[in-house]
C-alpha cells in the first residue's frame, strides 16, 4: 500500500503531500490554503482515489485538514 507524508509551510499557506508507492516511486502534490478559513482545493483527489482507493484518500485528507486546522488556530 502506498504511504504519504505531509509538510505544512504555514507562513506561506502551502501544504505539500508526498506519496510513495509500493515500487518506491514518489509523487509530490502542493496546494495553497486560506489562512483565515482553512479552505483548500485538492484537485488531484479523483486521481488518487482511482490509484489508491477512497479510504486511503480520506485518511490522507483527514491528516491534511488536521494540519491546516492547527495552522489556522495558531494564526488566530
Amino acid at each position: 500500500m502506498a504511504s504519504f507524508r505531509l509538510e505544512l509551510d504555514a507562513p506561506n499557506n502551502i501544504v505539500l503531500v508526498m506519496v510513495t508507492e509500493d515500487d518506491g516511486s514518489e509523487h509530490d502534490y502542493q496546494f495553497d490554503f486560506d489562512p483565515r478559513s482553512g479552505r483548500y482545493e485538492f484537485s488531484e483527489r479523483d486521481l488518487l482515489e482511482r490509484d489508491f482507493g477512497t479510504e486511503w484518500v480520506d485518511e490522507m485528507e483527514a491528516a491534511v485538514r488536521k494540519a491546516i486546522e492547527r495552522a489556522v488556530s495558531a494564526g488566530s
